[in-house]
């Protein structure tokens, strides 16, 4: 009996230490379960989370776990993360929403500029992701019209020029200003462009050559002082070789002499020059002005053509 009783203790002490281990474990798991999660914490788990996420390039899901790290915790920083993701996700008007707000938090952000130059530029974006049918495709533009001539205003003399290696054809004149073109004979009446600078100003050419002549005039006067210095200097250095007693030099006194008569020359013909130079210059001046006054004019050309010959008289007031 006693044996049969110590039996029934021990299992009914077995069953009682597995009922208090129970007990104890439940109660263990109910302080676990009403212990409050650490926001920071949460948050930081978040935050890594989508900087994960973000590095995979799945900015969707990196969006989702910095909003959630953002209500745990309100740190500027998930903004800054935020405007990120939505930047890469195309999302353009998310990002300046979210760029705008960080700097509201952060006004001093030392990437501050950096930030406003991507508002900026989501700005234009926003506007441009509007969807537009596309232009319509296979389409050919047809080629523009060629060998079409532009007709004449009316009253305007039609001008044929002859293409290049063939004869000009019976009567034909040649426009004002045209030039034949090359391996083309010119055409009857042809002649070659006049200077029209010339033959507006015929006093022109007198103010030019008086120019030139005043010019050669003015040069063969320098030439003539310094011939005037080399006498000077020849007589200067035969007066202190006399005076010093020393030897005669004849080559000083040829320098001397050629010296002057060289200068002799030169003085008159530079003189000469510059007057006629002048003279030239306001004798073009006085052409000039009398063409000017002119009111009428008396042209008389000869006219050659295979079919006619004839002579042109005009007369312009």
């Amino acid at each position: 009996m006693s044996v049969g009783f110590r039996g029934r203790l021990s299992t009914l002490g077995a069953v009682v230490a597995t009922v208090l281990g129970a007990v104890l474990l439940c109660a263990a798991t109910a302080r676990a379960q009403d212990k409050p999660v650490d926001p920071k914490v949460a948050a930081k788990e978040h935050y890594n989370k989508g900087t994960s996420f973000y590095d995979l390039g799945r900015y969707d899901e990196a969006i989702k776990e910095f909003e959630a790290a953002y209500q745990l915790k309100n740190d500027p920083a998930f903004l800054y993360n935020l405007a990120q993701s939505y930047r890469q996700a195309g999302n353009h008007e998310q990002a300046v929403h979210f760029y705008k707000t960080y700097l509201r938090y952060v006004p001093n952000a030392k990437n501050r500029a950096d930030i406003e130059e991507k508002i900026k530029t989501e700005e234009k974006l926003v506007g441009t992701t509007s969807t537009t049918p596309p232009p319509p495709t296979n389409t050919t533009t047809p080629p523009p019209p060629t060998n079409t001539t532009t007709p004449p205003p009316p009253g305007a003399d039609t001008v044929v020029v002859p293409p290049p290696g063939n004869p000009p054809p019976p009567g034909y004149a040649p426009p004002p200003g045209y030039t034949p073109p090359p391996g083309n004979p010119p055409p009857p009446g042809y002649a070659p462009p006049t200077d029209t600078a010339s033959a507006s100003d015929p006093g022109r050419k007198f103010r030019l050559a008086g120019i030139a002549a005043a010019g050669v005039g003015a040069l063969l006067l320098v030439i003539d002082i310094v011939e005037w210095r080399r006498a000077a200097n020849a007589s200067s250095d035969i007066e202190k070789a006399a005076m010093n007693g020393d030897a005669f030099d004849p080559a000083v006194e040829q320098r001397g002499q050629s010296a002057e008569t060289a200068q002799k020359w030169l003085l008159p013909l530079g003189l000469l020059a510059v007057g006629g130079g002048v003279g030239l210059w306001f004798y073009g001046q006085h052409v000039s002005a009398a063409e000017a006054t002119t009111t009428w004019r008396v042209s008389f050309a000869p006219t050659l053509a295979p079919s006619h010959t004839g002579a042109t008289l005009r007369i312009s007031f």
